[in-house]
């Protein structure tokens, strides 16, 4: 492998691993996974959908997703709700709970973002933004 790209992605592990850490010690004795947080992030950015159509668009399994949703149905974040192009596929939606928690969530997290300073500017996240998705879209379609 080539050694930039290896060493790319040893980082991009490694910051996906400070980000789960960090996610983790900000909402310490807080009452969803970080697994979860994806799952009700992704409906408040997308509104309702169903368990399959999440993961496609998170890349992970159906059983995964139906693993996070179960235990945010019983405390009450999320909501089956009609599903109008099928009638056994249902959606799921966050309660005013699960949008409560989410958003207050978010705020603690760019609260700790505006804290501290990355060392780069916008034009450079963007560009790196660029490249990390060029990089995943050819590992997608290889």
């Amino acid at each position: 492998m080539d050694p930039e790209i290896d060493a790319l992605f040893n980082e991009v592990r490694l910051l996906f691993h400070a980000l789960v850490q960090r996610g983790e010690n900000l909402h310490a004795g807080g009452s969803v996974t970080m697994a979860q947080r994806a799952v009700l992030e992704f409906l408040l950015k997308n509104g309702p959908g169903t368990v399959p159509a999440i993961a496609r668009q998170r890349r992970v399994t159906r059983q995964h997703v139906q693993s996070l949703v179960n235990p945010l149905l019983e405390a009450g974040f999320v909501e089956p709700v009609e599903n109008p192009e099928h009638r056994r596929s249902r959606l799921m939606a966050l309660t005013p709970a699960g949008e409560h928690l989410i958003r207050s969530m978010r705020q603690r997290e760019e609260k700790f973002l505006a804290s501290t300073e990355p060392g780069v500017g916008p034009r450079q996240i963007a560009k790196a933004t660029d490249v990390l998705r060029k990089l995943r879209r050819a590992i997608e379609d290889g």
